[in-house]
């Protein structure tokens, strides 16, 4: 299928990331005039948490879809029943606006590796060279994005909660323009190879034995998402002081250090290894 033509755009799944939402009330025109053959659709995925300026009301949307067959009452449960209605009308690729808190600079999210999602992240780093991608294969469908099979989150840092960083307000916008620009054209998909960072552990923060956090992001390694790590490394510093050491036989890249969001699960950063992706 070389042409998707409809396109729904997300912003605000987090209420309180605040560069799609601004991108959602301020920039439909520019873009449906910029590209009229796309049936564009702006969309505030999450209203009430907006209006909290918090990042949900009840619990996270964009980890609320894989359990929709519970029947949760929360708020989030029920837009993530309504958003997955919405995607479901017709076949459509859906770009999911975020920002962190993290030094992760311009990247691209693909939950589904398929020819089209592929291709188009490497078209569109060929046009914006220091953009990463990072690959978070998601076989339960947890994430906004991956209700459809074709679609990205854009994901842009370091930028603080509930502002806006004109930094990064201005390369999401070139990103999503880039994004659009090769959907408008239709994707034609040759075989190829993409270079991604997959996501595979998950690094906690220390704790002591009544389970409380002991330790904080090191000087040493906070702000340096994506720099290779292999042999022995230290991420944390011991409240009660000393350098806390940690060990990867391979060569690893961290994602997301202390990223704001992730405090209340004490996830303090991702491993990720370098792949190259043939498709």
């Amino acid at each position: 299928m070389s042409t998707l033509p409809r396109v729904l755009i997300f912003g605000g799944t987090h209420g309180n990331e605040w560069t799609g939402i601004k991108i959602v009330e301020h920039y439909q025109n520019y873009f449906k005039n910029k590209f009229p053959n796309l049936d564009l659709e702006f969309i505030l995925a999450n209203p009430e948490a907006f209006k909290l300026r918090t990042r949900y009301k009840d619990e996270d949307l964009n980890r609320a879809f894989q359990y929709l067959s519970e029947q949760r009452s929360s708020y989030e449960s029920q837009r993530a029943r309504e958003i997955l209605i919405k995607i479901n009308e017709a076949p459509c690729f859906v770009i999911d606006l975020h920002t962190t808190t993290a030094n992760m600079g311009n990247t691209l999210i693909v939950s589904h590796y398929n020819a089209r999602n592929l291709g188009l992240c490497t078209k569109v780093g060929k046009k914006y060279p220091l953009c990463r991608v990072i690959g978070a294969p998601d076989p339960n469908r947890k994430y906004l994005v991956s209700q459809s099979d074709f679609g990205v989150m854009i994901e842009v840092g370091p930028v603080a909660n509930n502002i806006i960083s004109a930094t990064q307000l201005e390369s999401t916008l070139g990103l999503l323009e880039g994004i659009l620009t090769e959907l408008s054209l239709g994707i034609i998909t040759s075989p190829g190879s993409l270079e991604m960072y997959e996501e595979k552990l998950d690094v906690y923060y220390p704790q002591d034995e009544k389970g409380n956090v002991s330790a904080y992001i090191h000087s040493g390694f906070q702000g340096k998402d994506f720099q290779k790590i292999k042999g022995k490394y230290r991420p944390f510093m011991a409240f009660e002081g000393g350098e806390m050491e940690l060990e990867t036989l391979e060569e690893l890249y961290p994602i997301f250090i202390n990223e704001a969001a992730y405090y209340p699960q004490q996830l303090a950063f991702t491993l990720c290894e370098k792949k190259l992706i043939s498709y």
